[in-house]
């Protein structure tokens, strides 16, 4: 199966350079605006549809790249674009592509076929010229071979849907997907006989109900006294085609039914039915029609922009199924991470800027184990696909962690969503080593806050053997204190945990049978958990807070002591509406710095 393995592109629209490897299934292009998604596909389309030749430029004055140094077309570098179809020992080329394109075909050990098409300024004739050649082994211009572009797009077809899916544009008799479907005639000649003279008949029947047309037919058949006609009996009027054929291409429509049952035109429907009508339009044709009306070793390039254009997040998970199931080889250009929830995650393209370069980052398949899949898959993927779209990474330890940093980035008035930092949650993944090893493969910026205790330590270290040599500072933090919950009560906002400590009992003492009665009580249907609470708590029935009042020992000691019943989420609730009602100066310290390094890192990525 020969697939397309890489394009390369220089100088073409907003892109200075770019390289970016296919997937010879599906390959998923993300990143934010005005990076170069919606310019690779163009640069496809180009390349493998619309240059027929050298005899007229395909290009506009507009997909010259513009910095600058480039004021004016005449200044502007070259644009090249460089399609590479490789084989490989695992998937190798069938034996009538070799022979269909072999004057084209390169290589020694495995076939590879290399297409350059480039645009410059002409002086001469003050406009742009277009180039389209093969190229060698050595990356020369293969003179005289050009017109091997028919036999290459003869069998790897290429087809684009734009974010714009309207079924107007789809659904009518000149369509190229739409009428291929009309135009099949498979219909025998005994039926369609049939068919035909059915139609006369419903024709003449509702003309004979139509008493107005017969007024019409009679002064029309006054023509024949002014030019010379057949029958005077010729002249009829046809509601509908009387060939079958005709009939199919010219008043065929496909309807839907609305939510009240009435059935109306795909095109009248809304733009998330039509967009999602003509998907499955396109389908249709690529699955029954296409080996028909190209040839029968024909494999599609498809190329689909923001397949979720206009629809609803349910029906855009679904949409990925169709896509995927579509034969051939799909690239696709998405802003949805209800789309990416779907994509395995080595299928992923995250194209970024940096100056004139737009790099192309993606996950290879030996980067993450079997067991760290599974994990990001759960974790991130499939319910927080968006993530992916992030700048920065924010790698905290637990819940309470995620509500204080998103709390106090809006009291700081910085706009987390502005500068592309999103905040997860690490813990339930087992650390933070997945999270690191996706990030730096994708070209996301990261930073670590661990807690002050055992658990954290783990973490620093986890972290530190992915670092390399770049600074500790600037990617992990560890809070002065065992956890958030702590560092919030140090921050003076502790009163809300202070009713959750263990009070003696004084009628018992702090008993070793009270302990028991207030846990068999707390757990009266799992009385071996009661025991085991129990003996651990034993102790704590009569705590003595030993450490100054205020101090961080002081509220480590209130943290240890408080009741098993005690709701902790509650209390750092209360505590983040404490620091609410201060403001801006309520962040703690820790906090505000933790989020200016993740600025900073954004800031510097840009």
């Amino acid at each position: 199966m020969m697939r397309l393995s890489k394009v390369e592109i220089e100088n073409f629209r907003g892109i200075g350079h770019a390289e970016i490897e296919l997937d010879r299934d599906v390959t998923v292009l993300v990143g934010e605006n005005n990076t170069g998604k919606t310019s690779v596909l163009e640069a496809l389309r180009l390349c493998l549809d619309a240059v027929k030749s050298d005899k007229t430029c395909n290009f506009s004055e507009y997909d010259f790249y513009r910095d600058e140094t480039c004021q004016d077309l005449a200044s502007c570098k070259p644009i090249v674009l460089t399609l590479s179809f490789l084989e490989s020992e695992q998937y190798p080329w069938f034996e009538p592509i070799i022979q269909a394109l072999n004057d084209v075909i390169v290589g020694s050990d495995y076939s590879a076929i290399k297409l350059r098409v480039t645009a410059r300024y002409d002086a001469d004739s003050a406009e742009p010229i277009q180039n389209l050649r093969f190229l060698d082994d050595a990356g020369n211009e293969m003179v005289g071979k050009s017109g091997f572009i028919k036999d290459l797009r003869r069998l790897r077809p290429f087809f684009f849907q734009t974010a714009l899916r309207a079924a107007k544009d789809q659904f009518h008799g000149k369509s190229p997907y739409w009428a291929s479907f009309l135009r099949n005639k498979d219909i025998d000649d005994a039926t369609r006989k049939v068919l035909e003279g059915e139609l006369f008949q419903v024709n003449q029947k509702i003309i004979n109900a139509h008493a107005s047309f017969k007024d019409v037919i009679d002064e029309i058949k006054q023509i024949s006294k002014l030019v010379t006609l057949g029958s005077t009996n010729a002249v009829t009027v046809d509601p509908a085609p009387p060939d079958v054929y005709k009939a199919l291409r010219y008043n065929t429509d496909v309807n839907l039914p609305t939510t009240s049952n009435a059935k109306i035109p795909i095109r009248s429907h809304g733009e998330g039915t039509q967009s999602l009508s003509v998907l499955l339009l396109f389908s249709a044709y690529l699955k029954t029609r296409l080996q028909a009306d190209v040839d029968k070793l024909a494999e599609p390039i498809i190329a689909v922009e923001e397949p979720e254009a206009h629809l609803h997040p349910n029906a855009v998970r679904a949409t990925w199924r169709i896509l995927r199931d579509l034969p051939g080889q799909k690239i696709l250009a998405t802003h949805s991470g209800d789309i990416l929830s779907e994509v395995p995650v080595e299928k992923l393209r995250r194209l970024s800027r940096h100056d004139s370069t737009t790099e192309c980052k993606a996950i290879s398949d030996e980067l993450l184990t079997e067991e760290e899949r599974r994990k990001f898959n759960h974790h991130v993927r499939r319910n927080r696909g968006e993530l992916l779209f992030a700048r920065c990474w924010l790698l905290v330890e637990g819940e309470t962690d995620v509500s204080v940093f998103a709390e106090c980035a809006e009291l700081l008035k910085i706009d987390l969503h502005r500068h592309g930092i999103r905040i997860v949650e690490i813990s339930q993944a087992g650390g933070p080593g997945i999270f690191i090893k996706v990030a730096d493969a994708l070209g996301i910026g990261w930073h670590l806050v661990a807690d002050g205790d055992d658990g954290g330590d783990r973490y620093v270290r986890a972290a530190k053997k992915l670092l390399g040599i770049r600074s500790d500072a600037e990617h992990i933090s560890v809070l002065p204190a065992s956890n958030m919950d702590i560092l919030l009560c140090h921050s003076g906002y502790g009163d809300p945990y202070l009713p959750g400590v263990v009070k003696q009992n004084a009628d018992t003492g702090g008993s070793w049978d009270a302990v028991l009665a207030e846990m068999k009580e707390t757990f009266p249907n799992k009385p071996g958990q009661a025991l085991r609470v129990a003996r651990k708590l034993k102790d704590r029935s009569r705590p003595e807070i030993t450490a100054t009042e205020g101090t961080r020992e002081y509220w480590e000691e209130i943290y240890r002591n408080l009741s098993p019943r005690f709701s902790k989420p509650a209390a750092a609730l209360e505590s983040i509406m404490l620091m609410k009602e201060k403001g801006e100066q309520g962040v703690p310290n820790e906090v505000q710095d933790i989020l200016d390094r993740c600025t900073d890192l954004v800031a510097a990525d840009q």
